[in-house]
Protein backbone atom coordinates (compact mmCIF):
# COMPACT_ATOMS: atom_id res chain seq x y z
CA UNK A 1 0.00 0.00 0.00
CA UNK A 2 1.27 3.49 -0.79
CA UNK A 3 0.58 6.80 0.91
CA UNK A 4 -1.49 8.18 -1.96
CA UNK A 5 -4.19 5.55 -1.43
CA UNK A 6 -5.36 7.43 1.66
CA UNK A 7 -6.06 10.41 -0.61
CA UNK A 8 -8.25 8.98 -3.36
CA UNK A 9 -11.95 8.63 -3.97
CA UNK A 10 -13.57 6.05 -6.21
CA UNK A 11 -16.63 7.49 -7.95
CA UNK A 12 -18.31 7.00 -11.32
CA UNK A 13 -16.04 4.02 -12.04
CA UNK A 14 -12.90 6.15 -11.75
CA UNK A 15 -10.16 6.74 -9.18
CA UNK A 16 -9.96 10.43 -8.30
CA UNK A 17 -6.97 11.96 -6.56
CA UNK A 18 -8.09 14.27 -3.78
CA UNK A 19 -6.30 17.59 -3.52
CA UNK A 20 -4.80 16.39 -0.22
CA UNK A 21 -2.91 13.68 -2.10
CA UNK A 22 -0.99 15.76 -4.60
CA UNK A 23 2.19 15.76 -2.47
CA UNK A 24 2.20 11.96 -2.60
CA UNK A 25 1.69 11.96 -6.36
CA UNK A 26 4.01 14.80 -7.36
CA UNK A 27 5.94 15.81 -4.26
CA UNK A 28 8.96 17.15 -6.13
CA UNK A 29 7.05 19.74 -8.16
CA UNK A 30 6.56 23.39 -7.30
CA UNK A 31 3.24 24.36 -5.72
CA UNK A 32 2.10 25.81 -9.04
CA UNK A 33 3.07 22.65 -10.93
CA UNK A 34 1.32 20.48 -8.32
CA UNK A 35 -1.87 22.47 -8.73
CA UNK A 36 -1.74 22.07 -12.51
CA UNK A 37 -0.98 18.35 -12.18
CA UNK A 38 -3.89 17.85 -9.80
CA UNK A 39 -6.32 19.82 -11.97
CA UNK A 40 -5.39 17.99 -15.18
CA UNK A 41 -4.61 14.47 -13.96
CA UNK A 42 -6.40 11.63 -15.67
CA UNK A 43 -8.64 9.58 -13.40
CA UNK A 44 -7.94 5.92 -14.18
CA UNK A 45 -10.71 3.35 -14.26
CA UNK A 46 -11.33 1.73 -10.89
CA UNK A 47 -10.56 -1.81 -12.12
CA UNK A 48 -7.25 -0.81 -13.71
CA UNK A 49 -5.22 -3.44 -11.87
CA UNK A 50 -7.67 -6.24 -12.65
CA UNK A 51 -7.51 -5.80 -16.41
CA UNK A 52 -5.73 -8.35 -18.59
CA UNK A 53 -3.78 -6.97 -21.53
CA UNK A 54 -2.91 -9.30 -24.39
CA UNK A 55 0.17 -8.94 -26.55
CA UNK A 56 2.24 -6.67 -24.32
CA UNK A 57 5.25 -5.31 -26.21
CA UNK A 58 7.78 -5.94 -23.43
CA UNK A 59 7.49 -9.69 -23.98
CA UNK A 60 9.11 -9.40 -27.41
CA UNK A 61 10.82 -5.99 -27.54
CA UNK A 62 13.61 -4.36 -25.56
CA UNK A 63 12.32 -2.22 -22.71
CA UNK A 64 13.56 0.59 -20.49
CA UNK A 65 12.13 1.50 -17.11
CA UNK A 66 12.48 4.38 -14.68
CA UNK A 67 12.06 3.58 -11.00
CA UNK A 68 10.99 6.69 -9.13
CA UNK A 69 12.69 6.14 -5.77
CA UNK A 70 10.50 8.72 -3.98
CA UNK A 71 7.25 7.49 -5.51
CA UNK A 72 4.35 7.40 -3.05
CA UNK A 73 1.83 6.40 -5.73
CA UNK A 74 3.38 3.15 -6.99
CA UNK A 75 5.80 1.65 -4.51
CA UNK A 76 9.38 1.64 -5.87
CA UNK A 77 9.72 -2.07 -4.98
CA UNK A 78 6.73 -2.80 -7.24
CA UNK A 79 8.34 -0.72 -9.98
CA UNK A 80 11.57 -2.71 -9.57
CA UNK A 81 9.62 -5.97 -9.74
CA UNK A 82 7.87 -4.88 -12.94
CA UNK A 83 11.14 -3.76 -14.52
CA UNK A 84 12.85 -7.04 -13.65
CA UNK A 85 9.91 -9.06 -14.97
CA UNK A 86 10.14 -7.13 -18.22
CA UNK A 87 13.88 -7.65 -18.45
CA UNK A 88 14.10 -3.89 -18.79
CA UNK A 89 17.17 -1.73 -18.68
CA UNK A 90 16.40 0.07 -15.45
CA UNK A 91 17.28 3.51 -14.15
CA UNK A 92 16.54 4.75 -10.64
CA UNK A 93 16.05 8.42 -9.91
CA UNK A 94 15.23 10.40 -6.75
CA UNK A 95 11.86 11.55 -8.10
CA UNK A 96 8.16 11.37 -7.40
CA UNK A 97 5.65 9.53 -9.59
CA UNK A 98 6.08 12.12 -12.33
CA UNK A 99 9.77 12.27 -13.33
CA UNK A 100 8.72 13.33 -16.81
CA UNK A 101 7.59 16.62 -15.25
CA UNK A 102 10.04 17.05 -12.37
CA UNK A 103 13.15 15.80 -14.20
CA UNK A 104 12.49 15.79 -17.94
CA UNK A 105 16.26 15.95 -18.55
CA UNK A 106 16.71 12.50 -17.00
CA UNK A 107 13.72 11.04 -18.81
CA UNK A 108 14.94 12.41 -22.14
CA UNK A 109 18.37 10.84 -21.54
CA UNK A 110 16.70 7.45 -21.01
CA UNK A 111 14.58 7.90 -24.15
CA UNK A 112 17.64 8.86 -26.19
CA UNK A 113 19.57 5.89 -24.83
CA UNK A 114 16.71 3.54 -25.72
CA UNK A 115 16.34 5.02 -29.21
CA UNK A 116 20.06 4.69 -29.87
CA UNK A 117 20.09 1.11 -28.59
CA UNK A 118 17.38 -0.03 -30.99
CA UNK A 119 18.87 1.90 -33.92
CA UNK A 120 22.34 0.33 -33.60
CA UNK A 121 21.27 -3.15 -34.81
CA UNK A 122 19.49 -1.53 -37.78
CA UNK A 123 22.63 0.39 -38.75
CA UNK A 124 24.55 -2.89 -39.09
CA UNK A 125 22.09 -4.40 -41.58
Amino acid sequence: MTDVLQHIEVADGRVWLLRSGIDYFAGDLTDEEKELAWATAMAPVADLFNQKVEGVAWRTKPSWYIVAKNDHTVHPDLERFAAERMGATTYEFETSHVPMVSRPDLVLDVIRTAANAVQEPLARV
